[in-house]
């Protein structure tokens, strides 16, 4: 299994979410003349694209991942972890039978929900019919037919968070260290990120 320090930043990933997931990246980025967090295009273009507009040749593109992984890895790793709460569980499972997906496949065979960031710095969870390669799978021991899917690099932002159910949304409790608050929701829930860095 992959693990934090391992996982490989790839230029066809669209610039705003290698931001998302590397928040340093926008810093690195601007340094090599790329100021893609504030151009309208950014959002859009992967990465190779966005450099390849400026003129950056192929070397280029793979210099400035290495400068952006370099940037990733300096940061202290992050527990490669995700708590689901039985409330969440319990919650989801009940979103999965009315979206029919209880008797499709998320509990038949090997699919599940991934928890992924969004391009705001918040969280989502959506229906996928197995993991992705190098993701870890979690159970709640409660709901232990319902899996949660994780990428190494978005652990690597929220390993070691909880996701729960309060108050009618889906809810990501940061340990404290990882931007001062303790909680961002889902965007699946209706709400903005509580917390951006």
């Amino acid at each position: 299994m992959q693990t934090q320090q391992d996982a490989i930043l790839r230029s066809e990933m669209r610039v705003i979410d290698i931001v998302t997931l590397v928040p340093q990246a926008a810093g690195v980025m601007a340094e090599w003349g790329l100021h893609c967090g504030g151009c309208s295009v950014g959002g859009l273009e992967t990465l190779a694209e966005g450099c390849r507009a400026h003129g950056l040749s192929e070397e280029d593109i793979v210099l400035l991942l290495r400068d952006i992984e370099e940037a990733r890895r300096s940061l202290p790793p992050r527990p490669q972890t995700l708590c689901i709460t039985a409330a969440a569980a319990r919650a989801l499972r009940e979103v999965a039978s009315a979206e029919g997906k209880h008797e499709e496949r998320t509990w038949q065979g090997s699919g599940g929900i991934a928890v992924v960031l969004d391009g705001s710095g918040g969280f989502c969870m959506e229906f996928q019919d197995g993991p992705k390669e190098g993701d870890a799978t979690f159970v709640q021991a409660e709901v232990p037919e319902l899996r949660f899917f994780a990428s190494v690099l978005t652990l690597g932002r929220i390993g070691g968070a909880t996701i729960d159910m309060r108050d009618g949304r889906f809810k990501l409790d940061l340990p404290e260290d990882a931007c001062g608050c303790a909680e961002q929701i889902c965007g699946c829930g209706g709400g903005g990120a509580g917390c951006n860095e």
